[in-house]
């Protein structure tokens, strides 16, 4: 089963959601029934779609979403902005999701705020959450919560989040049973972590997660162990980073009866100063654990795995020849040693690890090409595009 593949039974999988069909769309913005999005929020029925209007203003404007299957999304130009200006629902976010199997889409969320300082974009509270083709910034938590079924974040732009450090705040912290997270761009947090997961499975696959001049701590934070797919990422940090680890696993102590990690076909660029690491585990684990890492590029200074019994193979450690690694352009050149030079990405159980998509800038996505040799990386080398 291949990448997405594997995401998509990952959503199949998953039981005991709500299923409603035939709802009513519900028509948000100047000139529609409701003015804002928080009225046809409070008169939806399970299953229905709101629709709101990008040209709308809706400012301070925020909500309870209690219902179930409800889909709502931006229409029109552009994104819907909702801009907190102070206000948060329930003391915790712009949309505190408290009914099961949401979608929200085509979303701007920015400048929540809390007394307690985890004011959130959107605060997961009910089961089952989808959040695609939204931008999240300048809060303290972009999304929060979600300790329920599935999670599936994609082609998403979070930014700027992380603002807290009593608690300590996090472009993205969660803990549902699942999470997939792919196709998103994730930039400087600023203080937190780019990625925070105390899920017991993760799919983190084809993201851009990156400093770059930002203050952030860990780009993935997987602190409490867990089945982890980390899969055709790019990861980087940066020189001005609150700490010098770009994968952290385990650190806050195991949680889990399985634990393991796989990190294939990803490009990790360390830029900190600092004496840090590619990939560090902690906690107390079993001797048998298993972490796979496999055709990953390790660009920098960095200590690559702290595991003695990590399996590593294809990867590559020193200058892969990028084609601007000043802009955060990271793919290969002409004449890169990363060319055709990985292996086999292998198996997890009957799961190949052999990437389908890669990532393109800003929260986009291809097939990976596939030639027959795979390149070391999470960008497979193209003369047309090189050019």
């Amino acid at each position: 089963m291949n990448g997405s593949k594997l995401a998509l039974a990952t959503v199949c999988l998953v039981t005991g959601g709500t299923l409603v069909l035939g709802g009513e769309t519900l028509t948000v913005g100047p000139g529609k029934k409701f003015d804002k999005p928080s009225a046809a929020i409070a008169a939806a029925k399970d299953g229905d779609v709101i629709e709101i209007d990008a040209a709308g203003k809706y400012d301070g404007d925020v909500a309870y979403v209690r219902k179930n299957s409800l889909t709502i999304r931006g229409v029109g130009e552009g994104r819907a902005v909702l801009d907190s200006k102070g206000k948060v629902a329930g003391g915790k976010a712009i949309f505190v999701t408290a009914g099961n199997d949401i979608t929200l889409e085509n979303i701007e969320f920015r400048g929540a705020r809390c007394d307690d300082n985890n004011g959130a974009g959107i605060r997961a509270e009910g089961k089952n959450l989808t959040v695609r083709n939204c931008k999240i910034h300048d809060c303290q938590d972009a999304i929060l919560g979600g300790d329920k079924g599935l999670m599936v974040i994609e082609h998403n732009e979070f930014s700027y989040c992380g603002l807290s450090i009593s608690p300590v705040t996090h472009n993205l912290y969660v803990k549902p049973e699942k999470l997939v997270y792919r196709f998103n761009y994730s930039h400087h947090s600023k203080i937190g972590h780019l990625l925070k997961s105390r899920s017991g499975e993760n799919w983190i696959m084809y993201n851009r997660l990156s400093d770059e001049d930002g203050t952030g701590s860990y780009v993935i934070n997987l602190p409490n162990g867990g089945r982890a797919y980390i899969v055709g990422n790019v990861l980087h940090k940066g020189p001005n980073g609150d700490n010098n680890v770009i994968i952290a696993y385990g650190e806050e102590g195991i949680k889990y009866a399985t634990n393991e990690l796989y990190v294939v076909n990803n490009t990790l660029v360390n830029d900190h100063p600092g004496k840090g690491g590619f990939i560090r585990v902690g906690g107390k684990l079993a001797e048998d654990f298993r972490l796979v890492a496999r055709n990953n590029i390790f660009a920098g200074k960095a200590s690559v795995c702290n595991w003695p019994k990590a399996v590593m193979e294809g990867n590559f450690a020193g200058d892969p020849l990028f084609a601007d690694a000043a802009r955060y352009d990271y793919r290969l050149k002409a004449g890169s040693p990363c060319i055709d030079k990985g292996v086999e990405p292998g198996k997890a159980g009957e799961l190949s690890l052999k990437p389908e998509f890669q990532y393109v800038h800003p929260a986009k996505d291809e097939k990976r090409p596939d030639d027959g040799k795979i390149d070391i990386g999470a960008i497979e080398y193209s003369a047309d595009k090189a050019r």
